[in-house]
């Protein structure tokens, strides 16, 4: 077996067959890497006859005047259960980069080691022999990565799209949707004119600058495998459904308030108790509406970036206005999703979920939106890194300079 650089063409068939590859294993995605700086290789390993039996895409990118630092994303494409595969390539890998000056290349592969149970509210493991072996074959392990510190989110939240309906949706999602339409929101797919005016929802959150999401844009659309979305609020619409339904509810907090005047039972009074909430909640959304109206008619408060790849919709990046957050506009994004793409595709990737299921969690809230669209949650193995020069590594790991190029990493 022999290891060798691939054509483009070569190594995005090989990709498309394999059933564990993703958008990150695509030119585009090589593209997009290029925009941001790096360089890059498309390797395989090939047999006698020169037949393809494990590839790579392997990013590049400068640490300092000596040394580069390589990346697999979602790792290599290769039969992970072949032990020697494994071996062979990562000494073919390790060959190959060591006189390069490459000081490490990490990986995170697509593989499936612990499904999330919903009864049992807790992850099951039931694949732990690759970990052993990359291990067995020189990676090493990196931290658990429950909190996003990776490159790639480790746990996978995933919604089967052929399978989908409403009544799939957790009650108080349900809710906040039917909420959303009373608040005149709506969602519109737009073009990369709009990336500005969506930019703002997504910056502070990611911190990636808007020629970032330009690159990523430019990268894929000439595929057509980017779609960007743009959820609005509509402030005249808003207004006349909330007062629409001030008057409905203003009319039964009288009839409920004459009740409680001749009747004080407990019921009646918790009732009417009930009553007061609800009208006080429609009377701010209506000086909500009001006031949005002296501004714009239509103004955005949500938006998402999502990647095709094959029979999956992946969630790249989403955000949405926290000051319109009583306007659902969240639940109400990811919902349209869904139902725009669940009758092309299979699945659709929500884009994260946090390992760490504790209520004190700080991103308990974030797993709680994910688990109202009654996703599968998966967790993949994690990330690894195969280490060339290790006195250099352990430096550079010891005084933060690692930690800071991921940190800022693309």
């Amino acid at each position: 077996m022999k290891l060798v650089q691939l054509s483009a063409l070569e190594f995005v068939d090989y990709a498309k067959a394999s059933p564990m590859s993703s958008f990150y294993h695509t030119k585009e995605y090589a593209l997009f890497m290029e925009d941001n700086n790096y360089d890059y290789d498309f390797l395989g390993i090939k047999d006698s006859f020169g037949n393809i039996l494990g590839a790579t895409l392997i990013a590049i990118k400068k640490i300092d005047n000596k040394y580069s630092y390589g990346y697999a994303p979602n790792g290599f494409i290769i039969d992970y259960k072949d032990r020697l595969l494994v071996k062979d390539f990562a000494n073919a890998i390790n060959s190959y980069y060591k006189k390069k000056h490459l000081l490490f290349i990490k990986i995170n592969p697509n593989i499936i080691v612990s499904n999330y149970n919903k009864e049992e509210h807790k992850f099951i493991l039931n694949n732990q022999t690759i970990s052993k072996e990359l291990i067995k074959n020189g990676f090493q392990e990196l931290k658990d990565n429950k909190y996003f510190e990776a490159m790639i989110p480790k746990y996978h939240p995933e919604v089967d799209l052929k399978n989908f309906t409403y009544k799939s949706l957790e009650k108080n999602v349900r809710n906040k949707i039917r909420k959303s339409y009373r608040k005149g929101l709506s969602i519109e797919k737009v073009d990369i004119s709009k990336l500005e005016d969506i930019y703002p929802l997504i910056k502070n959150k990611t911190k990636k600058s808007l020629d970032y999401y330009k690159s990523l844009y430019h990268a894929f659309d000439s595929s057509k495998m980017i779609d960007v979305f743009r959820v609005k609020i509509n402030f005249e619409e808003y207004l006349i459904n909330s007062k629409s339904k001030y008057e409905q509810l203003l009319k039964t907090n009288i009839e409920l308030n004459n009740i409680v005047r001749y009747n004080h039972n407990e019921k009646a009074i918790r009732r009417k108790m009930q009553s007061d909430i609800e009208l006080n909640d429609i009377k701010n959304d209506v000086i909500k509406a009001t006031n949005g109206l002296k501004d714009n008619k239509i103004k955005t408060i949500g938006c998402a970036i999502t990647i095709k790849y094959k029979n999956k919709v992946y969630i790249y990046v989403s955000g949405y206005d926290k000051t319109y957050k009583d306007s659902n506009p969240n639940d109400f994004l990811y919902y349209k999703l869904i139902e725009y793409y669940k009758y092309n595709y299979d699945y659709i990737d929500l884009n994260g979920f946090s390992g760490d299921l504790s209520d004190d969690n700080p991103y308990s809230g974030l797993n709680n939106f994910k688990l109202g669209f009654n996703p599968e949650i998966y967790e993949t193995i994690g990330e690894y890194d195969i280490i060339f020069h290790k006195l250099a590594y352990n430096k550079y790991a010891g005084n933060g300079t690692l930690s800071k190029i991921f940190k800022n990493a693309g």
